[in-house]
């Protein structure tokens, strides 16, 4: 029953208690109840349900959020959104728990720049280091050859002791001392990429943006300052490692 069919039988019902009432009082008298019926024909002409003032207001909001969902910019988002959840597997979960033990992902890499100019010992040191964290994507960088194309033999001279796992260590005929398994690339492009004009230098590449530290310091420094600049865990971690944590 509407509200408008509700509020007539209340008033039948109000104005018909009141007729009964006198009509008690008066035995008989009909002609009350038919004046009674008269005005109820009365109002049902003339009464009126207010319309709902928000009604169009809520049409159009339903119609505005129904264009939004079926717009091809919100289905592209919602294809991808749910692509990215199925693939959301195994290998992701094992990539993210990689990082969070410091272990850099293929996109990543960190580059050490050195010169031959510094001392031996102290490109000895940051070596040893590198080959401590035991990442492959941690690569230390020259310029270039130490002597030039043509000091082929002092070249080899040169790496041969700035890649010593030990630097107290004397090569004899009977054992010659270990070295780092540790790639020490010349490449004079990569100081060109990232504007190197100050070594030792530190550059983090996460395969969209860089960061990068200059300064003749311990590496689990440079490579602290640079993960908190670039705010990933895995950079801290082998910071944290190389200081002896866990």
């Amino acid at each position: 029953m509407s509200w408008k069919a509700q509020a007539l039988v209340l008033m039948i019902v109000f104005l018909l208690g009141s007729s009964i009432a006198e009509s008690d009082e008066q035995r008989g008298d009909r002609e009350q109840v038919e004046q009674v019926l008269e005005q109820v024909g009365k109002l049902r002409e003339t009464m009126t349900v207010p319309e709902n003032s928000h009604a169009q207001e809520g049409m159009e909001a339903a119609r505005s959020t129904a264009e939004q969902f079926n717009s091809p910019g919100f289905q592209e988002k919602l294809r991808c959104q749910m692509e990215r959840i199925q693939q959301s597997g195994p290998q992701q979960e094992q990539a993210i728990a990689l990082q969070g033990k410091g272990t850099l992902t293929a996109q990543e890499s960190v580059y050490l720049f050195l010169s031959s100019a510094m001392p031996e010992a102290v490109v000895n040191r940051y070596l040893i280091d590198i080959g401590r964290t035991g990442e492959q994507r941690m690569v230390p960088v020259l310029f270039g050859l130490p002597q030039g194309l043509a000091g082929k033999r002092l070249n080899a001279d040169y790496f041969s002791r700035v890649m010593q796992a030990n630097p107290g260590c004397r090569d004899t005929p009977e054992t010659p001392c270990q070295r780092l398994a540790v790639s020490l690339k010349v490449n004079p492009v990569l100081f060109t990429r990232y504007t190197i004009n100050e070594v030792p230098a530190l550059v983090y590449d996460n395969g969209q943006d860089s960061w990068s530290i200059h300064g003749d310091t311990e590496l689990a420094y440079l490579l602290e300052k640079v993960g908190k600049a670039a705010n990933n865990p895995a950079i801290t971690g082998i910071s944290v490692r190389l200081r002896g944590g866990q």
